[in-house]
């Protein structure tokens, strides 16, 4: 044991300030159903206090909201473990927040974000193709790595030998780890799908938009 410990323990009782002493010595002649009641009170003013605070914080109130737990791409079915119930400020939840998220995904739904009405819908990747466009599938194997969102020319065989560009600006609305789903115009569809079968297909990635 230190010696400044053993002072403490050996030494004169630890005198209260005036004020609290007698504060504690009522608090200890009280009945114990006044002490109960007085508890009671006190844990009462906490709590509405705290609702108080959250209420009138700069965000708004919590309210619950359910958010993607991964990376949620457009096809995709969402399972259970897909998305978990958190508590967000009122005034950052998206419009169309979701009670309970079932169903396909129709649009990108990245890790964390609320789940809403938007990114659902029983068309799955069709949904997630903007109007005017089709959908084409590549085997991943004739692509290179490519995620959600990202733009690329098309690249296939000229009838002379060479190259020809076959789609401008295609964009990828989601992957399987089977086929790359390629957003392109309708007139390409064709030149596309051939080039596919002849897997003799090339792409060249294009910058971010921004």
């Amino acid at each position: 044991m230190l010696p400044r410990t053993r002072r403490h323990l050996t030494g004169p009782p630890f005198v209260l300030p005036v004020a609290l002493d007698r504060l504690a010595e009522s608090w200890w002649r009280a009945r114990p159903r006044t002490r109960l009641l007085i508890g009671a009170v006190v844990t009462s003013v906490v709590l509405l206090a705290g609702i108080a605070h959250a209420a009138t914080a700069p965000d708004g109130p919590p309210t619950s909201v359910w958010v993607a737990t991964r990376d949620l791409l457009p096809g995709e079915v969402i399972a259970g473990a897909d998305t978990e119930r958190r508590s967000w400020p009122a005034d950052l939840v998206p419009d169309g927040a979701l009670e309970r998220p079932e169903g396909t995904v129709s649009a990108t739904l990245p890790r964390g974000s609320v789940v809403t009405d938007r990114h659902l819908g029983e068309l799955g990747i069709v949904a997630a193709v903007p109007p005017g466009r089709v959908a084409v599938a590549v085997p991943v194997d004739q692509l290179p790595a490519l995620s959600a969102g990202a733009r690329l020319d098309l690249v296939g065989p000229s009838p002379d030998g060479g190259g020809m560009l076959l789609a401008v600006d295609a964009t990828v609305v989601a992957t399987d780890g089977v086929s790359v789903w390629l957003s392109i115009d309708p007139e390409a569809a064709i030149a596309v799908s051939s080039a596919v079968a002849a897997n003799a297909i090339a792409a060249v990635v294009l910058p971010a938009e921004g």
